[in-house]
């Protein structure tokens, strides 16, 4: 029996990956795809707003890797999450250009679009998305101690550019993939009982 594929997306603070790591508990034969961020970070590469071409072109890189591995697992009947996938990516990339000129998002863009006709891109069963306010956002991270400065992103400029990408990706280049909205200023429970009723219902319509 296939699996299912999920991405939580959202801008940095909006709980996604607390809430991913609450869900794989509580859901059978559940299995988190962690953000490649974080193993960025680990590794010493600048990201977010911080982030450089060679960056960009190591994140690209792990997306595409984490989905071959991702779709695996779904044909193993496995329920994947990921947390975030290479929409964030292009985010990124597009408002660091908006921000500073950064190149990166032209070469990385078409990689997109290629691979998208090629048929060589994972495509998620949905995308949930954790809707925050950009204020909440740069509060959000300005409170979490355990969030080490290269994973900050408090530029209110960039934070709002990638907004409006993630919308216009949605509407426009993967508009035939499912995206629900979770209120995401709500408490975490509350946050959790939304997302866990989504997947409820789409791993029941098979």
């Amino acid at each position: 029996m296939s699996g299912r594929i999920f991405v939580f997306e959202g801008l940095p603070g909006c709980g996604k990956s607390t809430v991913a790591r609450e869900v794989a508990d509580r859901m059978q034969n559940c299995v988190i795809m962690p953000e490649v961020s974080e193993s960025a970070a680990s590794r010493g590469f600048e990201v977010a707003d911080r982030t450089s071409i060679g960056t960009e072109s190591w994140f690209l890189t792990q997306y595409y890797t984490r989905d071959t591995e991702a779709m695996r697992l779904r044909d193993e009947g496995k329920t994947v999450i990921e947390d975030r996938n290479y929409v964030s990516s292009l985010a990124f990339g597009f408002a660091n250009f908006v921000a500073s000129n950064n190149p990166s998002f032209f070469m990385h863009f078409p990689s997109y679009v290629v691979n998208k006709s090629m048929g060589t891109l994972v495509r998620p069963d949905a995308y949930i998305f954790f809707e925050i306010p950009v204020s909440e956002s740069v509060k959000r991270q300005g409170s979490r101690e355990e969030l080490t400065e290269e994973l900050r992103t408090r530029n209110i400029k960039v934070l709002e550019d990638c907004e409006k990408f993630y919308r216009a990706f949605f509407a426009i280049l993967e508009p035939d993939i499912p995206l629900y909205e979770v209120d995401a200023t709500q408490p975490m429970e509350s946050v959790l009982e939304d997302v866990l009723g989504i997947l409820d219902m789409l791993t029941k319509e098979r």
